[in-house]
């Protein structure tokens, strides 16, 4: 095997993938190396026999058995949605991955509050369906959401509030009452904490506004076969196809840089060296882009690490996330509030928040996310369901995942047995530390390129591993090509991020799967 890329990835975490993708498509030489034996690296979608293979290597509290037809199941270790509308949509579609995965719209988003489920509006016909709400409040809804789906950035709603937390804004700006102010919050605006600001929560609300009608009532859509996982597979293997080279399960044991000095590429001559555990040559290359989390130490402080501007990204970001999967003896079909509501029919995909103080022995500062996915996405086999319950943390509390989980759980599945569905077959609770690296201030190494961590948020993360795949293959690219990329800049404007659906080998690449 020829040993000398272009470019080496580390790592085949969503973000990775979407770059190499993109990089092997433009014409370089990519090799692709995870030292995990499946694709996705924290964002893997796996078997319950592959996750039972994780749990060994990481720290987890486990209950039940395995239930049989293990394979059957595909189970996300980062469950999220994904938007209509956005990068990672138009990355899906553009780079021509969606025709290697199958889609669905999201069911139902529902709120827990004042011990019951509530659908959360999300259109206008929603609006003044919903029977619980009093004409007055749906004016002032609708309002709200009209200015939320405009151009709000300098309207005088906004001026001088950019920074104050959104419960509080659309209390006092828009009189709405403390019940729509949280499902808004947190079933809309999808925030984490209540002191998150306005600004960038408005910028997802907007977001998810405009993807409703797409492709149906819902905002978002969910992937087949455990979700983000999947699909970044089927970026690898876009890659593959145009020429990437894949090591998978094989440690990476030695990176060593080689720096003439030179402050751009402008000859063949490799940068950096690395090693492979039981591979029989070193690979070389001009650039490398690797995880945070795979760089030595060493090279992590030299390295570049992406960090593009993302107006919606939230202004606290949490430390670590407390998640547990959940296997279900029985669909997941979460009972519904009001007959004749308006929403879409029954999903056993479907999106539950809890809000901050929404549950007895629950957290009183964290929104708490669960997911269900079941038959319908073939992540489980009929008659079975997953739970995914997830909870950010802003700091280190100490506590168990299961202490600060075992109470959703406990809730949720008395709302199933209540609607008389099965029970809970097996557990797995564990804590995501989610490591953040400052970029160091000492001159970085040409060529060295660090991807953050994906972002844990259940409808951003997969925009945001989009934009900084971008950002990434940007500076990628203009290092790799030095002064020659005046040369190149025509053709680059012409075919953006990715080729011309018309350069695919296919003419059906505009479709999604369904």
């Amino acid at each position: 095997m020829d040993n000398h890329f272009d470019v080496i990835v580390l790592g085949t975490g969503l973000t990775e993938s979407i770059t190499a993708a993109a990089l092997s498509k433009a014409g370089f030489k990519v090799a692709h190396i995870d030292p995990n034996p499946y694709y996705g690296a924290d964002e893997a979608s796996l078997s319950l026999d592959e996750l039972t293979q994780w749990e060994e290597n990481h720290s987890v509290t486990h209950y039940g058995e395995v239930p049989p037809h293990a394979r059957q199941y595909s189970v996300s270790l980062a469950p999220s949605v994904i938007p209509s509308t956005g990068p990672f949509i138009s990355s899906l579609i553009a780079s021509g991955v969606s025709r290697y995965g199958s889609f669905k719209l999201l069911g139902r988003v529902v709120i827990y509050d004042g011990g019951a489920l509530k659908d959360v509006p999300q259109s206008k016909d929603d609006i003044f369906q919903n029977k619980a709400m009093s004409l007055l409040e749906k004016r002032r809804l609708t309002r709200f959401l009209m200015f939320a789906g405009g151009e709000f950035e300098n309207s005088e709603e906004l001026h001088g509030q950019e920074n104050s937390p959104l419960l509080d804004f659309l209390q006092k700006t828009f009189f709405l009452s403390g019940a729509t102010a949280r499902a808004i919050t947190y079933a809309l605006g999808y925030c984490y904490f209540p002191s998150e600001t306005t600004l960038p929560a408005l910028h997802r609300i907007r977001t998810y506004l405009k993807a409703s009608g797409r492709y149906g009532s819902s905002s978002f859509l969910v992937g087949y076969y455990g979700g983000s996982g999947e699909i970044a597979q089927g970026f690898c293997r876009a890659a593959a196809v145009s020429g990437g080279v894949y090591i998978l399960g094989r440690l990476v044991t030695s990176i060593a840089s080689v720096d003439p000095g030179e402050p751009i590429l402008t000859s063949d001559l490799p940068r950096f060296a690395v090693e492979v555990d039981n591979f029989p040559d070193r690979l070389h290359c001009r650039c490398l882009i690797s995880s945070t989390t795979l760089l030595p130490e060493h090279l992590r402080t030299r390295a570049d690490i992406i960090r593009p501007t993302i107006p919606s990204c939230s202004s606290t970001r949490p430390s670590a996330m407390a998640r547990c999967i959940a296997i279900i003896d029985g669909p997941i079909i979460l009972p519904s509030d009001t007959e004749g509501s308006g929403m879409s029919e029954a999903s056993d995909s479907s999106l539950l928040v809890f809000p901050p103080e929404s549950l007895e022995g629950g957290s009183a500062i964290s929104a708490v996310h669960v997911m269900t996915a079941g038959p319908g996405t073939m992540s489980a086999p009929s008659g079975k369901g997953v739970l995914y319950i997830s909870m950010p943390l802003p700091s280190n509390s100490g506590h168990s995942a299961e202490t600060l989980l075992r109470p959703y759980l406990t809730a949720v599945l008395l709302l199933l047995r209540a609607a008389e569905q099965k029970t809970l077959i097996c557990s797995t609770f564990y804590i995501q530390e989610l490591v953040s690296y400052t970029p160091s201030t000492s001159d970085s190494l040409v060529g060295l390129l660090a991807v953050p961590s994906l972002s844990p948020h259940p409808t951003q993360g997969v925009d945001e591993a989009a934009i900084i795949a971008e950002a990434t293959f940007r500076k990628a690219e203009t290092s790799l090509n030095g002064e020659r990329k005046e040369l190149l800049n025509h053709r680059y404007e012409q075919i953006g991020f990715w080729p011309l659906l018309a350069e695919m080998d296919d003419d059906d690449g505009n479709d999604m799967q369904w």
